[in-house]
Parts: structure tokens; C-alpha cells; sequence
């Protein structure tokens, strides 16, 4: 099935330490081209989500974003300087006494002293993380995927269209081609009796000659068979899913070569017509192409 490169996904995966969001979303562009953007620690995984992904993706540029939510419940550590507080104790009361004041140092007073309590956040186990992180970036990019397919179908039924039209247009050039053909002895006799002013040829075989030469240089049957060649080849190629992008961009170039040896052979107004035609059509597809993966 062919695929967009435009697209997006977003994939989930937990367990009872963690918990895994992954969202990726794709543009356009020549090659594989990946940026993710990961928390602090993560970045130790970033090789391993670039292989993941060119799995299933070939070309196109490709934007992740990874969350991450610590259910250990782990929490902090708080810290207190025993030592300190004892010192703080000691200083409060004799100021009590020096300052003449009543009642006692409290636990209250001495912990909002600064130094007493510090604390202390747990950093988050991403040793394990990979088998968590692997199972969210499959989701999302499966639902990536999708996306894809889906606008992918829309491409293809535009490719089929625009096909069906530079076949149209290769039928006639057929059907002129050979109307040429068969018109063009009797015009050649025509002119040479009206330019010698004889009403009879005497020297048949010299311009069956003649007809033979011009009829050769001018055909162009190899040129339209090798366009229903690459139509049939574009259609076929129109059905795969990975890579198939340069291959139709491909294809149409062989199309367009094919069609402006047509129009430099043709000498006639309507085949030079529908070749012009031929050449607009064939640069829609590979404007649509562009968007191919």
C-alpha cells in the first residue's frame, strides 16, 4: 500500500515503575532524517529508537518526543544535621537568657533554621527502561503507520487518475501517428505532381522509397510502447508501501524523456499537442511524489 510521509502517531506503555508517552510524527523530505527530543538520562536510548523506527520507516523527517512518569513513589530523601541543631539549641537558649525571655526552645524554632533539613530527590531507575520504551515507540508508530496509509490511499487514487489521462492522451497520439502514416504517401504524390505538373508518377518505387525513409524517421511506435511500459510499472509500484517514492519519481522522468522524443520526432501539430499535454501530466506526479515515502 502506498504511504504518505506525512503522519502521526502516539504511543503508551507502563508498568508498576514507570510510565512510557511516545509521540512521533513525520514530514517531508529526501532521506531518513530523525530528531528527538528525550529527557535528561534518556539520551542513552537514542540509537536504539533511530533503529526502531527506520524499521518501518524509510524516508521522511521524523520528530519524537518521549515523557516520562516515575510510579516508583520514591519520592525524596530528607537529610537532618543532628549536629547543627544541637548547636542552634544552645545558642537560641542562651539568647532567651541574655535577652531576658520566658519559655523554651522548640522543635518548631530549630528545624526552620537553615541547614537543618535538607532534601534530597531520588534520581529515576532508566537503566531498565528499554523494554517500556520499545513497546510504547512500536504503538506509536504503528498508529504513525496508519496515518500514513491512510493518505497514502488518496495519493495512489490521485497517481491512477493522472495515468488515465496521459493514457488518453498516448491513445491519440497513436491514432494520429497512424492516420500520418497512412495520409502521408498520398500527400507526397500530391505535391510532387503539382510541383512537376504531371498527372502521373512514373517512378513509383522512388517514392515508396522516399515514404519509407520519412515514415521511419518519424515513428514513434518504441517511444508510446515504452510509455504503456512505464504506466504499467508506475501502477505496479503504486501498490508497495517502502522505498516507492524515488521509484515513481523514477518512472515519471522515463515518461517525460519518452514523451519529448515523441514531440521532437513528431511533425505533426495534434501528436505535438497531446505530447505537451503528456509532459504536464507527467510533472503532477512528480509533484505528488514528492509526498510518496
Amino acid at each position: 500500500m502506498l504511504r504518505s510521509m506525512t503522519g502521526f502517531g502516539r504511543g503508551e506503555a507502563e508498568d508498576s515503575r514507570a510510565k512510557i508517552y511516545i509521540e512521533i510524527k513525520s514530514l517531508n523530505h529526501k532521506y531518513f532524517d530523525m530528531i528527538n527530543r528525550l529527557p535528561p538520562g534518556f539520551l542513552v536510548y537514542e540509537d536504539k529508537i533511530k533503529a526502531r523506527a527506520q524499521k518501518d520507516i524509510s524516508r521522511g523527517r521524523i520528530s519524537l518526543s518521549l515523557d516520562y512518569e516515575d510510579l516508583s513513589r520514591k519520592g525524596t530523601d530528607a537529610l537532618i544535621d543532628t549536629k547543627t541543631a544541637r548547636r542552634y539549641a544552645k545558642l537560641l537558649g542562651n539568647l532567651k537568657k541574655t535577652a531576658g525571655l520566658s519559655g523554651n526552645v522548640t522543635l518548631q524554632q530549630i528545624v526552620s533554621m537553615p541547614g537543618i533539613m535538607t532534601y534530597i530527590p531520588q534520581k529515576a531507575d532508566i537503566k531498565h527502561l528499554w523494554p517500556l520504551i520499545k513497546k510504547a515507540l512500536a504503538r506509536a508508530i504503528r498508529q504513525l503507520l496508519v496515518s500514513k496509509q491512510q493518505e497514502g490511499r488518496m495519493l495512489k487514487a490521485h497517481l491512477f487518475g493522472i495515468s488515465k489521462k496521459i493514457e488518453t492522451s498516448l491513445n491519440a497520439i497513436k491514432r494520429y501517428s497512424a492516420e500520418f502514416k497512412k495520409t502521408y504517401k498520398d500527400k507526397l504524390a500530391s505535391n510532387i505532381k503539382n510541383i512537376t505538373g504531371q498527372t502521373k508518377i512514373y517512378n513509383r518505387e522512388k517514392l515508396e522509397e522516399e515514404a519509407a525513409i520519412f515514415i521511419r524517421n518519424y515513428d514513434i511506435s518504441e517511444e508510446t510502447c515504452r510509455i504503456d511500459a512505464h504506466i504499467k510499472a508506475l501502477k505496479k509500484a503504486a501498490h508497495n508501501h517502502r522505498g516507492v517514492g524515488k521509484h515513481l519519481d523514477f518512472i515519471a522522468q522515463e515518461i517525460s524523456r519518452e514523451a519529448n522524443t515523441i514531440g521532437a520526432k513528431a511533425g505533426n501539430f495534434k501528436i505535438s499537442k497531446e505530447t505537451i499535454e503528456i509532459k504536464g501530466l507527467v510533472e503532477k506526479i512528480r509533484e505528488q511524489t514528492q509526498n510518496v515515502e
